[in-house]
């Protein structure tokens, strides 16, 4: 079939839901699908070349090209409202490739929501967050999980990232465009926290969200040591900011009594900096050979956060390298980590629990190694490409013959 995948963002951005995108758009190629990838560029707009078997069209928006409408002027993410330059170029683009499907990803479906009526393409949307109902995406509060989310306090809570205006103007866009969602066919969530709170809060059927959850594919990489890494260390991997649960991870590690270190990988928050001690290594924007050899060497790997990620790569890269997982009871880690088997679940915001728990696994080194073979298997067993595209691939055919209109038989006389 021929899929045209739609993206905010795709790599060399960086972010675990573009990573995503990008991966299943070339198992898809490789098992025989024709993929076009449909993304937001700010350096070669309007441009299209072939990346291996797929076809990357760039473009740019209306919003794109107002500078100060973005924090980051490097990183144009598409604002949660219908932007009319890229609906047209997006309406040509589908009436020169004729795809047999849509599948969006990101605040650009609301530029897509009314092709789906005008042309009468199935379209399956991914969910990877919040975002369609909560402004921050993170959905949380101060340190805790808001259960009140798209009310008037979100602007608020969104004006540190945003800014008053901008948070007031996101915060409506989501809340009017909310009723247009019942143009797509299928909901695809990454977790069942995330079909869960879609459910809760945007009243959707539960029969039309299926729980997918991401895959991570192996790749070969060199097996020696990463560089400036301690010989024995616990492993920390993800943005180096407190919504991960770094100062809480902190906090809980200065609390052992251990010779065990604590390496610190991640990309650096621009509102917080965590410095080398003689006890914990913070690596800033490493590579992902990088990161993968700095898993094989750890003990085990620690998941602090306070927000509920949907579906945190970081989980599935820790089973894939066979290591035990300690992380918050929360979001989409409740679907990965299988506590007391494949790893240790702690309550959210808890550095007594936390550190409880990296001290069992520290005086247990056994049963660590064991969880993390059975985090391995489980990781063979549900993670993998050739089993989640699969399953992507039937929701694909389903929607399809669900959107074909039947024929009336022929009568031969």
């Amino acid at each position: 079939m021929k899929i045209l995948m739609i993206t905010d963002l795709y790599p060399p951005f960086i972010g675990g839901s573009y990573k995503h995108v990008q991966m299943l758009s070339q198992h898809l190629a490789e098992i025989g699908n024709e993929v076009v990838v449909v993304t937001v560029e700010r350096n070669k707009p309007s441009s299209s070349r072939m990346e291996g078997k797929i076809k990357i069209i760039r473009l740019e928006g209306l919003f794109e090209k107002i500078p100060f409408i973005f924090k980051n002027r490097s990183v144009k993410h598409p604002p949660p409202i219908v932007d009319p330059l890229i609906s047209k170029k997006l309406k040509h683009i589908i009436l020169k490739e004729k795809p047999d499907i849509l599948h969006c990803h990101g605040w650009i479906l609301y530029s897509v929501l009314r092709l789906r009526r005008e042309l009468g393409i199935p379209l399956v949307v991914t969910l990877h967050d919040c975002g369609y109902f909560c402004p921050k995406i993170l959905l949380l509060k101060g340190n805790e999980i808001c259960d009140r989310p798209l009310t008037i306090q979100c602007i608020g809570c969104a004006e540190k990232a945003y800014g008053s205006i901008k948070s007031a103007f996101i915060y409506c866009s989501i809340k009017l465009g909310r009723k247009r969602l019942d143009s797509v066919d299928k909901f695809i969530a990454v977790s069942s926290f995330v079909q869960k709170a879609y459910s809760q809060h945007l009243k959707l059927s539960y029969k039309d969200i299926i729980v997918v959850p991401n895959f991570y594919k192996e790749e070969a990489t060199k097996t020696e040591a990463s560089r400036l890494l301690p010989r024995d260390f616990i492993l920390f991997v993800g943005d180096l900011a407190p919504h991960k649960g770094v100062d809480l991870l902190i906090d809980s590690y200065s609390r052992l009594a251990t010779g065990t270190k604590l390496v610190l990988i991640g990309k650096r928050d621009s509102k917080h900096s965590f410095v080398n001690t003689d006890r914990i290594t913070v690596v800033e924007n490493a590579s992902h050979e990088y990161v993968m050899n700095s898993y094989g060497n750890a003990r085990f790997v620690i998941i602090p956060s306070r927000c509920p990620d949907s579906c945190p790569t970081v989980a599935l890269e820790a089973m894939s390298a066979g290591k035990a997982v300690v992380a918050a009871n929360i979001g989409g880690l409740r679907d990965l980590v299988v506590g007391g088997k494949t790893g240790l679940l702690v309550h959210p915001n808890s550095p007594e629990e936390l550190a409880k728990a990296m001290q069992y696994l520290l005086d247990n080194p056994t049963v660590a190694t064991e969880m993390g073979m059975r985090g391995r298997e489980r990781f063979l067993e549900k993670y993998q490409a050739d089993v989640v595209v699969k399953e992507i691939e039937r929701i694909y055919s389903e929607v399809i013959a669900a959107c074909t209109p039947t024929r009336e038989p022929t009568s031969s006389h």
